[in-house]
């Protein structure tokens, strides 16, 4: 018997040891099913590594986390009455969801039951407009828009280009509108405004009419399997016009349509080459466990759970309120997509973009973009 106490005192003296007393839960909202669910897997096993992470250093105030994971079936509707199971569930904040028609459905359930919700990667501007309990840590689309019609004008040259939109989205809606705004401003000309549904499976007029108008670039703000097709579908019919997309695209594109995006560009918010502290030891232990990084937004996901757990030590409370109180006085959080805090909208400030480009089976740092898009590492 006094082995095991000395043992427990030894225990209790290690710093940074503590002993979690009960559990709380939080919830992560993301597509199981539906035609998102292949991109969000490795976002929802990055949500449950984070808090793995946090339980085994003691969780946050001395209490574990239970992650409650919902499907939201890749849709808004299926979003709102996965917030719904949420609320009922008990849970003290969510992370969630990924696009952006999803989240706004969920923000309206979560706002009104006064629990915070972080979006990792939902970038159109109209989400943190639902409420002081709705956060983002990730860019908005009026940013990203401005980074991609900057790179095309000045980087690639390109005067004039073609924009592909997918019309049933408001991310793909919004970005496409940020982006045609900021080419104009620039003196650029749009020659032709496509539009297209994402479950259309054959891409073939729509591309012919692009390539009709020869088009240096032709930006596509869609998501993985549409934007791949599409692509796919351009070349298949001889148009050589460089593609440019948005943080919706990643490297899961290659197991749709493998070599035929190299040579594409497009705009997230992290890459797994960055040199931050914070980002090599977070990819050290992800590759580890998972192995190979091929949806960039990981390192969003992470920050956002991250990011929560700061914000309930900093407030000392496990009282939704309180949390949220907490979250919107960060304004020095070092996360693994660079420095976070918000403002007054629940939105990051002086977020960076990097750009991309498709190219070896992989995408490769091209550069570096911040607020303004004055300024380049």
């Amino acid at each position: 018997m006094e082995k095991i106490l000395i043992y427990f005192l030894f225990l209790v003296l290690i710093p940074g040891f503590s002993f979690a007393i009960g559990t709380v839960k939080i919830a992560v909202i993301m597509p199981v099913t539906g035609i998102a669910d292949l991109t969000s897997r490795p976002l929802i096993n990055t949500a449950r590594f984070a808090v793995n992470e946090i339980n085994q250093t003691g969780g946050v105030l001395r209490t574990h986390i239970k992650l409650v994971e919902f499907d939201n079936q890749s849709t808004p509707l299926g979003s709102k009455f996965a917030a719904e199971k949420a609320v009922k569930a008990g849970v003290i904040a969510v992370i969630g969801a990924i696009r952006s028609s999803n989240s706004i459905a969920m923000a309206k359930i979560l706002q009104n039951a006064k629990i915070p919700m972080i979006s990792p990667t939902s970038t159109n501007p109209a989400l943190t407009l639902e409420g002081n309990y709705i956060f983002r840590v990730c860019f908005v689309d009026t940013f990203q828009g401005k980074v991609m019609a900057n790179f095309a004008f000045d980087d690639l040259n390109a005067k004039e280009t073609v924009v592909l939109t997918n019309t049933e989205n408001r991310y793909c809606t919004g970005l496409a509108a940020s982006f045609i705004k900021e080419f104009k401003n620039l003196s650029g000309n749009i020659l032709w405004e496509g539009d297209y549904l994402e479950k259309i499976s054959n891409f073939d007029s729509l591309v012919r009419k692009a390539g009709a108008f020869n088009p240096k670039v032709i930006f596509v703000p869609g998501y993985v399997k549409d934007s791949a097709l599409i692509i796919r579908k351009a070349r298949e019919n001889g148009i050589s016009s460089i593609f440019l997309g948005g943080d919706a695209w990643n490297d899961i594109m290659y197991d749709y349509e493998g070599g035929i995006i190299t040579g594409s560009f497009y705009s997230t918010s992290w890459h797994p080459g960055s040199i931050s502290p914070e980002s090599l030891k977070f990819v050290g232990k992800y590759k580890k466990k998972f192995g190979k990084i091929k949806n960039y937004n990981l390192g969003l996901v992470y920050d956002a759970v991250m990011i929560l757990k700061q914000a309930i030590q900093r407030g000392k409370s496990l009282d939704p309120r309180d949390i949220r109180d907490s979250l919107a006085l960060i304004k020095d959080f070092k996360g693994v997509t660079g420095k976070i805090g918000f403002n007054k909208n629940g939105d990051p400030v002086n977020k960076s973009a990097v750009i991309l480009k498709f190219q070896n089976n992989t995408s490769i740092y091209i550069k570096t973009v911040y607020s303004g898009c004055d300024k380049e590492l």
